[in-house]
């Protein structure tokens, strides 16, 4: 490791992600929307993660944490997701992630983080268990509705050019639809599991991606319109509710050329049982973990 040097991230060497994201994914990323993303101090803390420079002052490679509230037993307490995770082309097979998530890991504990979670994909998950301790507590379910449409949300989505006369299109379907201003506290408590917190702040600090809360048979539903229907969350409801909720959901997705609406949840859990009832599941492989 002595060809570099680490640096925590802050707002000031932010701009080195967007360099990481081009080189790492071929991703073009504002470093605008990067500092509503990374600005989690409404949870008590931000900036958690760490920097890889190399000798001739090239970001080589990042790891970091997003800070959020869960419930746990309904009390309040501070976790974190497991984020961004990315290194640059010339730097890889030289143990920068471990290092990097290792020096995360003390940062967030040492700053009160009770415990990280994480959704790793295939290449990465070997190194969460094998290199970091990382424990495979269950999977997350995704389900994914057909909808008969034509697919312009897929389009828009591979031509972007066409998104703004898009987000023009979606915006007058929503206003066939009653909005509220502000989010619900959901939490998977009522079903006898902790959760990450649904609440004001939580919904707050996700407005840095485009989103919307719409009353759909008199409940709120958080969703957002990218590529597919995502469905964020749906405010408490009783399987009779549910269910007109989702047929309303595929009427809303025919209308605004989503032909498909995904949903995740956990096993087990309310949702889960209501959703297995009317979609097809597609089992996910994703990681949960305690540190």
């Amino acid at each position: 490791m002595d060809n570099y040097s680490f640096e925590r991230l802050n707002k000031y060497n932010l701009k080195h992600l967007v360099t990481l994201y081009k080189n790492a994914f071929n991703i073009d990323i504002d470093e605008e929307d990067l500092k509503k993303k990374y600005n989690t101090k409404l949870f008590g803390l931000d900036y958690v993660g760490f920097l890889a420079i190399s000798k001739d002052n090239i970001p080589a490679a990042y790891y970091g944490v997003f800070p959020i509230l869960c419930s746990c037993n309904k009390i309040k307490v501070l976790c974190a997701q497991s984020g961004d995770t990315m290194t640059h082309k010339d730097h890889r097979g030289k143990g920068l992630f471990i290092e990097l998530a290792k020096r995360t890991y003390e940062l967030a504990k040492n700053n009160g983080v009770h415990f990280i979670f994480g959704f790793p994909n295939d290449s990465s998950y070997p190194g969460f268990v094998r290199k970091l301790d990382w424990k495979h507590v269950d999977d997350i379910n995704m389900y994914s509705i057909k909808v008969s449409t034509i697919p312009l949300a897929k389009i828009v989505k591979k031509t972007l050019f066409l998104t703004p006369i898009y987000s023009l299109f979606v915006k007058f379907i929503f206003l066939f639809y009653e909005k509220s201003h502000k989010g619900f506290e959901n939490s998977l408590s009522a079903d006898g599991y902790d959760s990450i917190l649904h609440d004001d702040s939580f919904f707050s600090y996700k407005s840095y991606h485009p989103s919307y809360f719409l009353k759909i048979k008199k409940k709120i539903v958080w969703l957002k319109i990218d590529g597919r229907l995502w469905i964020g969350d749906i405010e408490i409801s009783s399987w009779e509710e549910f269910n007109s909720i989702i047929k309303s959901l595929k009427i809303l997705a025919c209308m605004v050329g989503a032909n498909e609406i995904h949903f995740h949840t956990s096993p087990n859990t309310k949702y889960n049982n209501y959703m297995s009832k009317s979609a097809v599941t597609f089992n996910g492989g994703d990681l949960g973990g305690l540190v």
